[in-house]
């Protein structure tokens, strides 16, 4: 029995080793349809678009898990339709998110693709995107990326009156209402330019700019699905792409356009402190602001700042926006407009790109 046993596995070993041998493992795709599921098997394999992919995502903020800080916090299930890969998707299906989650995930590739039920890596929506002022965001593939990166509050709400706190505003992403020249606090008997950066890319605004032209030999730290447009580390940029329209720009300051907004907003900043709107770290102070221009020039203070790019995402409209709010602003200069308190100023340094 014992021998048995043996020779029987020693052959079954055997007839392994020779089907494997014999046997060449192939997956081939019949369908009709070779500009969708065929291309699995070129982002599948050993080298691909989702190699690359992988990498550059790595090196984001969307993997780095820190959005997923502000879930599920105090019941505020509108924070999980995108600081939540579930919520985001529940968000894009249904219109609303209805109860908190059990556990929170990270943004990930299938937060914004779905090619396991598509058949391709289309993005799950690029349906235009209605801003919160009723303004409609319609830049291609971009539209994707305004059901997050848009103002919470539509500057048509900002009235006198209207009680602030250190939370109130636009909220940290509205990159979307600048580049769509939309949304900003405008001063009657001001003209408001646009510059009109959401036709980059084809169009696609957004992508067309931290999703261009990734640099693999900086690690995947920018471009592509890292979105980032600065790599910190080595201090490569993608300002390749702004070339196109401005030969002789050798970073983001392009035309010294971040050094203007940066001043610009440090003149703001100053004037809002001193009629005791916001406080020394620049939060709005819990306060009734009786005077609805300086309620806009602080709305579009924070739209500004809340943007991140001093000024690259649409120049002439934020120039404008903050130079009719310092205008504004300068022409209340020692009238009490709000009761609140003072502290020491303190600025953000210039950014270097």
């Amino acid at each position: 029995m014992r021998f048995s046993i043996l020779s029987m596995a020693v052959l079954l070993m055997t007839m392994l080793l020779i089907f494997s041998a014999g046997c060449e493992r192939k997956v081939v795709y019949e369908g009709d349809d070779q500009s969708s599921l065929g291309d699995c098997f070129t982002c599948h394999g050993e080298e691909g678009y989702l190699l690359a992919a992988k990498g550059e995502w790595e090196n984001s903020i969307h993997a780095s898990g820190n959005n997923v800080d502000y879930t599920n916090r105090g019941g505020f299930y509108d924070c999980t339709t995108c600081h939540d890969h579930q919520g985001f998707v529940d968000f894009l299906e249904a219109g609303e998110i209805n109860a908190p989650y059990d556990r929170v995930s990270s943004i990930h590739c299938f937060t914004c693709h779905a090619p396991h039920t598509r058949g391709d890596l289309s993005l799950r929506t690029n349906d235009p995107y209605t801003l919160f002022n009723g303004d409609v965001f319609d830049h291609g593939s971009a539209n994707l990326c305004a059901n997050c990166h848009h103002s919470r509050l539509s500057a048509d709400d900002v009235t006198e009156g209207i009680e602030v706190s250190a939370y109130w505003g636009p909220h940290h992403g509205p990159q979307g209402d600048l580049i769509n020249k939309s949304n900003g606090y405008e001063f009657d008997g001001y003209e408001y330019g646009n510059t009109g950066h959401s036709g980059v890319g084809d169009g696609n605004a957004c992508i067309g700019c931290h999703m261009g032209n990734p640099q693999t030999h900086v690690g995947y730290r920018i471009g592509g699905h890292s979105f980032n447009m600065i790599d910190e580390e080595s201090d490569a940029t993608l300002v390749g792409i702004c070339q196109g329209c401005h030969p002789d720009a050798e970073d983001y300051d392009y035309d010294g356009i971040q050094t203007e907004v940066a001043s610009l907003l440090h003149d703001l900043e100053t004037l809002l402190f001193e009629a005791d709107i916001i406080d020394d770290d620049a939060h709005p102070l819990e306060i009734a602001i009786d005077d609805e221009g300086a309620a806009g020039a602080l709305y579009n203070f924070l739209l500004v700042e809340e943007d991140r790019s001093y000024g690259v995402h649409n120049p002439e409209y934020i120039v404008d926006l903050l130079e009719s709010s310092i205008a504004y602003m300068e022409g209340l200069a020692g009238k009490k407009i709000v009761s609140g308190r003072k502290n020491s100023l303190a600025f953000e340094p210039v950014p270097s790109h």
